[in-house]
């Protein structure tokens, strides 16, 4: 009787809550969602959404398509308040408690438009799991370094990133072939030999976001990280802006132009809420002298023409199409011109590039997005001799006219699809999957004439001569495809799975990339944020190194003191059916704190290990056999970095950074049929390792309107190796170092009104210091100048004018 009472008890407790439940499913929820878009109607994710009570105060971000929701709010009367850096503050005071309510944030501007617009102030951001750094447009035009008509150059005061002397990136001590490069979302990384080529005018750039650890699994084939740029777009009102449209002289041999690099932007609608239009025309004109070469030997002409046209049409409250053309030309009559290659010894250089884009962005009901694109860039390369004379090289440099005449051309076609769609399960999560269809070719010719490298006394050292190298194509298929969550498993936890695949028609290998990473917020004032993160990245097959055997071979005869010569033959050679794909296993431990006066530090350590490298390899000793391309490479990347970040208001910032690492491989050249060292592979650092390293740039409020700006870099030098007259290595890359860099750019800037329009005005002193920077190094040992560092960098200085329309 007992047991059918607790039985009978226990049936009733379970229909009681069952009508509870039930009930409250009945009871109709009040939800209001906030949906957040800008000037343009593109949603925008991770803004921060407070609704402030009589009582309390809630909190919500953005999602990928700019909704975030509140549920059953109190009908009591709310404050909303609405910012992400980089926009204005979007604030109400009062707002409906259910319904779905519309939010336009305006992008910040150089000239405010309204005397009552704030600032969002910089918070740490809770849906941030990837490591990223960021320079938006108006840092960049803040920012004084030199060669500011180069948008790659300012890239160096981002905490992670080192620039070579050739301007080229290497993220996180990567090479910079291991870093996907985007622009509007679209690879635009030279599709043979990975360099970032294309060039965008610095006032056309809305943002540089840089992602070097803990990345989505929908961002593969760069190991070493991720460099997006995104562009601008018109708006409602007509913009028009112009940059350094004066030319500058200089004294160095009597008077004489020194450069002129113009840059002009226009923008607006084409029909008022529905279509808008950005262009940014940018030029360049560099008159390079070297004072102390030879006249006739001392000059080099260099001239550049850039322009991205990019268009945006809403066609329905649910559709947006972008599309974009980017158009480069270069032209240098003496490339690589220097105190150790004399204007006769170099080539004329003339390079072109192409980069065309339309996407589309479908939004479905349910907040789930689906994104089509298609791309095409195309990267033309053409260097010939300035004439026949025979090259020579001498330990005090080379003499003569170049000895190759080549042409490349690579291209890539590029399809991508990306879908997303929010889900409810213990947590909220945003799954998104989609895929990528590459197709890459690269067509060489290259025709050679012979090298004489000398001894001392003038008598022959080395003679190499070259055959083949006739038209080649190489071609490439990549197909790409992701899945990828974010799991909010609680309100401060974030949790990112994700899994990758890739596919070439090359390594013909099906590669799975697993991922994850997550993000947890210690204290619910937000202030302090820990994540950390493990993933398998592959790097894209390097076409470069596919077409080296096409590309011709080399004899090479040693004129030894006393001995009879030696001859040996020099090719390149793959086996595709044994090569495999680069993998990079990458993990990381961050930190990130908001400390009094509004000062933001971030600690983090990264280790990157890198196994089945490519490179070429001398698999029966270097006596002149085949190079063959093997997967024996294994980098080493760690570092510890430590941000510091200040930010005022109407624009003004100072941050710094410094960088404990160290970049090394097991096999460190990187052999070619025209960069060629006569020593098997060996061990040390790469030519960008800087073990120690600090950065800080900042604009700063100075007095009757006139702003300060400065940056700062100082580093260890970079490393190199020694060789002596045939080419031969004697010290290996560490031994030797540049010596200690230092710079330190200090410019001041008038903002003034005049004839109706607004102005800008700087000009300061780049390397105020002088300090004594070389970029090229005597390295042959046999050489009176052995050790012998040249072009400097000195200290110069430069102004700029900007025109920035009317309000």
């Amino acid at each position: 009787m007992r047991t059918f009472c607790r039985s009978k008890l226990g049936l009733s407790l379970t229909l009681i809550i069952a009508l509870v439940q039930f009930l409250h499913s009945q009871t109709p929820q009040r939800v209001l969602e906030i949906a957040v878009l800008d000037e343009n109607s593109v949603p925008v994710a991770a803004a921060r959404v407070l609704l402030q009570g009589p009582a309390q105060s809630i909190r919500c971000e953005t999602d990928l398509v700019g909704r975030c929701h509140f549920t059953n709010l109190s009908l009591s009367a709310w404050q909303l308040r609405v910012e992400k850096e980089g926009f204005y503050v979007f604030a109400l005071p009062a707002v409906q408690t259910s319904g779905t309510l519309e939010v336009v944030l305006t992008r910040q501007k150089e000239i405010r438009e309204a005397v009552d617009v704030v600032e969002s102030s910089p918070a740490i951001d809770p849906s941030q799991v990837s490591s990223q750094e960021q320079l938006s447009g108006l840092d960049i035009i803040n920012i004084p370094y030199p060669n500011t008509r180069d948008y790659r150059y300012a890239l160096n005061f981002i905490p992670g990133i080192v620039l070579d002397p050739s301007a080229q990136p290497h993220l996180a001590g990567a090479e910079t072939h291991q870093t996907l490069v985007l622009l509007d979302g679209f690879n635009v990384t030279q599709p043979a030999n990975g360099q970032l080529l294309v060039r965008v005018s610095t006032d056309a750039l809305r943002t540089v976001n840089v992602e070097t650890s803990r990345l989505p699994a929908r961002d593969g084939k760069g190991p070493a990280g991720v460099l997006g740029l995104e562009t601008g777009i018109g708006d409602d009102h007509l913009r028009f802006a112009a940059t350094n449209f004066f030319p500058s002289f200089q004294n160095k041999k009597g008077w004489a132009l020194d450069k002129v690099n113009p840059r002009f932007t226009v923008s607006g609608p084409i029909e008022k809420g529905r279509i808008w239009f950005f262009d940014g025309l940018d030029g360049e004109y560099d008159n390079v002298i070297i004072p102390e070469l030879l006249p006739g030997e001392d000059t080099d002409t260099v001239w550049r023409l850039g322009n991205l046209a990019n268009l945006q049409a809403n066609l329905t409250s649910r559709d947006i199409v972008t599309t974009g053309l980017l158009i480069n030309r270069f032209h240098d009559d003496h490339f690589k011109f220097s105190t150790l290659t004399p204007a006769l010894t170099t080539p004329e250089d003339t390079e072109n590039v192409y980069v065309a884009a339309i996407k589309e962005q479908h939004s479905f009901s349910g907040e789930r997005l689906l994104e089509l694109g298609f791309a095409f860039d195309q990267y033309g390369l053409r260097q010939v001799p300035a004439g026949t004379a025979p090259y020579v090289l001498t330990p005090e440099g080379a003499q003569g006219n170049y000895y190759l005449h080549e042409q490349t051309n690579a291209r890539r076609w590029q399809t991508i699809m990306n879908f997303y769609a929010p889900r409810q399960w213990h947590g909220r999560h945003d799954l998104m999957f989609g895929a990528d269809l590459d197709r890459l070719s690269y067509h060489q010719f290259f025709q050679r004439s012979s090298i004489s490298s000398l001894n001392e006394d003038r008598s022959l050292a080395l003679l190499s001569v070259f055959f083949g190298g006739g038209p080649s194509t190489t071609y490439n298929t990549e197909a790409s495809a992701y899945l990828q969550d974010r799991w909010s498993l609680m309100p401060r936890l974030l949790i990112e799975p994700g899994i990758r695949f890739d596919w070439d028609e090359i390594i013909r290998r099906s590669l799975f990339s697993p991922r994850l990473a997550g993000t947890y917020v210690l204290d619910n004032s937000g202030n302090t944020k820990i994540s950390a993160g493990v993933g398998v990245v592959y790097q894209s097959t390097n076409l470069f190194l596919i077409a080296a055997p096409l590309a011709g071979s080399r004899n090479d005869t040693f004129y030894n003191s006393g001995n009879n010569p030696v001859s040996f033959l020099t090719s390149f050679a793959i086996d595709r059916n044994r090569l495999e794909a680069p993998r990079f296993l990458n993990w990381s431990l961050a930190l990130e704190r908001k400390l009094p006066a509004q000062i933001f530090l971030k600690a983090e350590f990264l280790q990157r290990n890198g196994t089945h490298g490519f490179v070429f390899n001398t698999p029966g000793g270097f006596s002149g056999i085949n190079f063959l391309l093997q997967n024996t490479r294994q980098d080493r990347y760690h570092s510890f970095k430590v941000d510091f970040r200040r930010t005022f208001q109407k624009r003004f910032i100072v941050t710094a950074s410094y960088t404990r690492s160290s970049s090394h491989s097991n096999q460190v050249f990187d052999y070619s049929l025209d960069n060629l060292i006569f020593s098997p592979q060996v061990p040390g650092p790469y030519p960008w390792d800087a073990p120690n390293r600090f950065i800080s740039w900042g604009l700063l409020p100075l007095v009757k309107g006139f702003d300060v700006g400065y940056s700062l870099e100082a580093r260890t030098g970079f490393p190199f190796a020694v060789i002596n007259d045939q080419q031969q290595l004697v010290e290996p890359p560490g031994d030797h170092r540049f010596p200690r860099y230092f710079t330190l750019n200090l410019h001041l800037e008038k903002r003034f009104h005049a004839l109706g329009f607004y102005w800008a005005l700087r000009g300061g002193f780049d390397n105020i210091t002088n300090h004594q920077n070389p970029f090229v190094v005597n390295n042959d040992i046999n050489s009176p100048q052995f050790l012998q560092f040249s072009a400097f960098d000195r200290r110069a200085f430069t102004a700029r004018i900007r025109f920035l329309g009317r309000k």
